[in-house]
């Protein structure tokens, strides 16, 4: 039967267009105060400004890996996995020269080139899509996945845990997880990676000082303590209610609340917009993740299917987990809102991995022309 799927290309590109630019009108309210408390008066727009470029930025590599060959993409998976791994090590490396405590950026000439967690998340979706595909009808063969599957995955998650990263780690286990729960892995070996992985980032997240205290404020409740950032997150977000007090009438965002512009964009949003906005802007992303299970289901091989759910996965999980944690469900985590927060590198793979998505739509779009009509 013949099945056009041009509409959700078509779909998911103007979406995205509309989230971005959503994200750069709220960016532009919600980072103005934070701009000029930094950096002094006449830097209002100093954030938007560095924003528009990074989207500018992004919105080229869209383009360039939407005109790409999927099967270059495909046969590439582990290079672009190692190349990933050796980014974090030079990144190790510069902030053991320059005396820096943190190890997640790389940084050159004290300049934030890359967040390297957002490189290393691209990268293991890519390369669980690719092992999937190799392996689609051995899956739940235990040697196969300990010799070629855990491993690269081991490695990519010890190496941001060691930044350190446990956020990230978190997130970009979940996903992985749930791909490889989609392509059909036995429940007995799920429960093998899970619960010793699980049990051993426990063990290491509760050695680090400063993430110990921030999992204890959340589980004996000092994070609603009225000066905490989750604290008054909650209360701009019932200071907004149904409507909003207005685009730009946002009071949290006078120097009440630290990441405003980043991870914390969202209870300034629901400050102005009120339930309605945050209410649109959960269906959009719900729309986006309906539009990437469509193009699964249209997808002309395994690998095009995993990679497009993979990436629906990672920006679902990070919306959800963020308007999780500004509301006290999940303790803080520094996750950023897909399209609309402030920052480079998620901005960056965002639009790269739209651009696959899209290339993948066109090309089970041209397949199906060619073998169904």
């Amino acid at each position: 039967m013949k099945r056009n799927i041009k509409i959700y290309e078509m779909t998911l590109f103007h979406l995205t267009i509309l989230l971005l630019l959503f994200g750069m009108v709220m960016l532009y309210s919600a980072s103005g105060t934070i701009a000029i408390n930094k950096f002094g008066w006449g830097k209002y727009n100093f954030f938007i400004n560095k924003h528009i470029i990074r989207v500018a930025i992004g919105s080229i590599g869209l383009l360039i890996v939407y005109n790409l060959n999927l099967e270059l993409i495909r046969r590439h998976s582990k290079n672009i996995l190692f190349l990933s791994w050796i980014v974090i090590l030079i990144a190790y490396l510069l902030s053991e020269i320059n005396g820096l405590t943190t190890r997640r950026f790389l940084i050159i000439n004290g300049q934030n080139i890359l967040t390297t967690s957002d490189f290393s998340r691209f990268s293991i979706i890519l390369f669980t899509a690719y092992f999937i595909d190799e392996n689609k009808k051995n899956i739940n063969d235990i040697k196969l996945l300990s010799k070629e599957f855990l491993p690269y995955f081991i490695i990519t998650i010890l190496l941001i845990i060691g930044q350190p990263d446990f956020s990230s780690a978190f997130i970009i286990s979940t996903i992985i997880i749930s791909m490889l729960l989609v392509a059909g892995i036995k429940l007995k070996y799920f429960l093998s990676i899970l619960i010793p992985s699980s049990i051993a980032s426990l063990l290491i997240l509760l050695s680090k000082p400063y993430a110990k205290s921030r999992l204890l404020s959340w589980l004996t409740g000092d994070d609603y303590n009225p000066t905490t950032q989750m604290a008054r997150s909650i209360q701009a977000i019932y200071n907004g209610g149904f409507w909003g007090q207005g685009f730009g009438n946002s009071i949290i965002k006078e120097g009440f609340i630290a990441e405003g512009h980043t991870d914390f964009i969202l209870p300034i949003i629901s400050e102005e917009l009120g339930f309605a906005g945050i209410f649109c802007l959960f269906v959009s992303f719900f729309i986006f993740y309906f539009i990437c299970i469509r193009i699964c289901k249209n997808s002309p091989n395994i690998f095009c299917l995993m990679l497009t759910l993979g990436i629906a996965f990672n920006i679902l999980f990070y919306f959800l987990i963020n308007s999780s944690y500004v509301i006290g469900l999940l303790p803080p985590t520094g996750l950023a809102v897909p399209f609309i927060s402030y920052g480079g590198s998620h901005t960056l793979f965002t639009l790269i991995s739209i651009g696959i998505i899209l290339n993948i739509s066109k090309y089970s779009n041209i397949y199906r022309r060619k073998y169904y009509e």
